[in-house]
């Protein structure tokens, strides 16, 4: 009997199972740079009959450097159907409705896409056939999102290189949108049988479709070709292409789930405005799905949109408001959504009115009531079935590989909402006097709102979703994710185009406060004025800087460190807390290094006082703004001496710089993703990102982009290693020193204005 239930409990692994085993000890073995075991597993796997041994066999040798080797070993591979015993008899159903019986080998598609990528990376084969070679890796497994994707990165690939060449030169399949319409259709595939490649593909399917339809409105530029017949031909093309994509369109989204959409949300709304009629109904379609399936999130996007300045972004937002509180269109997921709108017209009313109510003097943080000194009326809008503007409640989680695309629950079932709001409310120190407003959530939880006056926060919410992007990246590579690198995100949610609401994250302390406290602690207090004085001298001339190192920085030497002793008493926490604060001050520097972030003074820097983790806010100095200034910033991100005291004995030397080189690493290894979503967020028309001063501007000569295009290609440029005004780039060990250098530059920190605080 005994013997029975041994046998029945006893898992019986076959030599596949095995196999399959070794192959992932190699696959992590190769990732984390064990290329000795990872051989060895290989073996194992090979000596098992595992015919994909042959592919990690050969990424092995890529990787070693012998790609000549690593692409024979694949085409021999390829070329003797090694993989045929895979082969599968697969009903292709997904979401695009093919329903086609089909030999499909997932494992031959794996190795045709690597054999196509080597071969694309290696420069050996004309683009035909390269083309040919991603279309076989997409035919052979049609369910496979990867084998869609790369394919469709090839066609996008195409398409920017025929950009950048002059208008005479540029194809037909270019100018009538026939590049951006197979692009289109290979990343909406990719999308139908999974969510890996999501954040790289719908916003540029929403970008390439959105320019298109902006091109059919536009007559041809002459500098493409003037004659009547091409002008015709064109135009005629464009429309067909363009007719084309609204097919693809009209049948995704219906069959995607609305969930995918939500991710892009932001994006859809920023174009609700646009001037195709035909592009607007699949946008107002789009939109409508997103609100219908999960109102409690999205409708802070669209009243944000209800409350706009501008009149036509208003009609629009209306129209959608509308569409969702028609009496036909309440048999949706939700259901009847009509008290929802209504209520979330009224909280935000309520919220304009807390963000611009009342006259507050004076230069320190004071305590006002919400419903006598900012008007804010609860009764008519608590509790209310919005979700709470919190990063936690507002993120939708994307499925796993073992999940089901369209059963996905993106949301928990107990969405958090607001039942009511404390009527004391915090008025900040700063110019614009923001509001932190409590919220009470239906977990019983209290949630801190900041309300922000005078202030487009569009720019913020998009740069949050660009540093979700990188934590992403950060977090799947191996040596960043071993040191816990990431970037501080948190919810913004605008309200219209000068007020919104920003998540207040607890337990934070500004430089300024931090160092200032710690100055008093010797008696030492700046004397703007006299410093100003000494800073102007000292950047006049390399003699006179010891105006700045001896004047100024001599009367306040390096204390930062000393709050990290004082916070954290006990050893290991102290030097955990200083390492987390090295490294995500070193993410961030080279993040902020590569958007032009500029304004990094001491209240836009924060500091965690439970772990001692960099905090940063107030993105609205971008793509190198700072250099317009009147004076201009030259440094490309704060590291002060008492940034680096903090740091230990080995200063920026040590983690700040192997994490910088990390960080840059990864930002050139994903430099296509990074380009796409900076692009979407660039193109904007919302935006206004460079709505500056034009005759400012010539008066300084500043080295500032001045069109989107321009603030691309300054950021490919960093992302590239090329200084400016060179032409050979640096590696990413010579670009982080060379920027280490420029901000511990002693001349470039004494001609920073004063605010700035350079001697802190």
């Amino acid at each position: 009997m005994i013997t029975d239930k041994l046998t029945i409990c006893r898992l019986d692994f076959g030599e596949r199972d095995i196999a399959s085993a070794w192959l992932t000890s190699a696959r992590l073995a190769r990732k984390g740079n064990a290329i000795h075991q990872s051989f060895n597993a290989v073996l194992h796997a090979s000596q098992l009959g595992d015919e994909s041994a042959t592919i990690e066999h050969a990424r092995l040798l890529w990787k070693e450097g012998h790609h000549r080797k690593a692409i024979q070993s694949l085409q021999g591979a390829i070329e003797n159907n090694a993989f045929i015993s895979h082969d599968k008899t697969f009903q292709a159903t997904s979401f695009t409705g093919a329903e086609k019986p089909d030999q499909q080998n997932l494992l031959t598609a794996r190795a045709h896409l690597l054999y196509a990528k080597w071969l694309d990376s290696a420069g050996q084969t004309h683009s035909t056939a390269l083309r040919t070679q991603y279309q076989l890796a997409a035919k052979t497994h049609v369910a496979w999102e990867k084998g869609h994707y790369y394919l469709g990165r090839h066609y996008n690939k195409l398409l920017e290189s025929e950009k950048a060449l002059p208008p005479e030169q540029q194809n037909e399949a270019l100018l009538t949108g026939e590049t951006a319409k197979l692009v289109i259709e290979n990343y909406f595939r990719a999308l139908s049988y999974g969510t890996k490649y999501i954040y790289q593909t719908l916003p540029r399917i929403l970008t390439l479709w959105l320019d298109l339809g902006t091109q059919v409105q536009h007559p041809i530029e002459a500098k493409y070709g003037s004659t009547k017949e091409f002008v015709g031909r064109i135009t005629n093309l464009r429309k067909a292409n363009l007719d084309n994509v609204h097919l693809r369109f009209k049948k995704y989204t219906q069959k995607l789930p609305a969930y995918m959409f939500y991710t892009a949300l932001p994006q859809i709304v920023a174009r609700i405005a646009h001037s195709n009629v035909d592009v607007w109904k699949y946008l107002q379609q789009m939109i409508f799905n997103v609100m219908q399936t999960y109102p409690q999130q999205a409708l802070w996007g669209l009243l944000a949109v209800c409350t706009s300045n501008q009149s036509d972004r208003k009609t629009r937002g209306s129209m959608v408001l509308q569409n969702l509180s028609s009496p036909k269109n309440q048999n949706g997921p939700w259901g009847d959504i009509r008290p929802m709108i209504r209520n979330g017209q009224k909280i935000t009313e309520q919220l304009l009115w807390a963000c611009n109510a009342g006259e507050f003097q004076g230069n320190r943080t004071i305590w006002a009531s919400l419903t006598r000194d900012l008007n804010f009326n609860p009764k008519v809008c608590m509790p209310s079935q919005l979700a709470v503007p919190a990063e936690s409640v507002l993120t939708a989680s994307l499925p796993t590989l073992t999940d089901n695309l369209r059963t996905h629950k993106a949301f928990s079932r107990d969405i958090v909402t607001i039942t009511s709001f404390l009527d004391e409310v915090m008025i900040l120190s700063s110019l614009q006097k923001p509001r932190k407003l409590t919220a009470r959530g239906s977990d019983g939880r209290n949630y801190g709102l900041m309300c922000k006056p005078k202030d487009d926060l569009r720019k913020d919410q998009r740069l949050m979703e660009f540093n979700s992007m990188i934590n992403r990246s950060l977090k799947r590579d191996a040596d960043s994710s071993r040191r816990q690198l990431y970037i501080k995100t948190y919810a913004v949610t605008p309200l219209n185009e000068e007020c919104g609401i920003i998540e207040w994250v607890d337990g934070l302390k500004t430089l300024r406060d931090i160092l200032l406290s710690l100055y008093k602690t010797i008696g030492v207090a700046p004397n703007y004025n006299e410093i100003a004085l000494y800073c102007e001298e000292a950047a006049k001339s390399v003699d006179k800087l010891p105006f700045f190192t001896e004047k100024v920085l001599g009367n306040f030497p390096p204390m930062f460190h000393r709050w990290f002793v004082a916070q954290f008493p006990e050893p290991s926490t102290w030097f955990a807390a200083r390492l987390r604060y090295t490294r995500s001050c070193a993410v961030m520097s080279m993040v902020g290094t590569i958007l032009g972030l500029g304004d990094r003074h001491g209240e836009n820097i924060l500091f965690e006082e439970g772990n001692g983790g960099t905090f940063h806010v107030d993105f609205n100095c971008l793509f190198d703004k700072g250099l317009t200034f009147v004076k201009p910033e030259r440094v490309p991100f704060r590291l002060t001496h008492n940034m680096i005291d903090a740091m230990g004995m080995y200063g920026y030397e040590g983690p700040f710089r192997k994490s910088s080189e990390l960080t840059l690493k990864l930002l050139r290894q994903h430099e296509e993703t990074l380009m796409t979503i900076l692009e979407a967020f660039v193109y904007d028309p919302t935006l206004d990102l460079l709505a500056r001063d034009p005759k400012k501007k010539k008066k300084e000569g500043s080295a500032a982009p001045q069109t989107a295009q321009g603030v691309l290609d300054t950021i490919q440029r960093k992302v590239r290693g090329l200084l400016t005004g060179e032409s050979v780039p640096l590696g990413v060990e010579g670009q982080v020193d060379e920027l280490i250098k420029q901000a511990t530059n002693q001349t470039f920190l004494a001609s920073m204005y004063i605010g700035w605080c350079s001697f802190f």
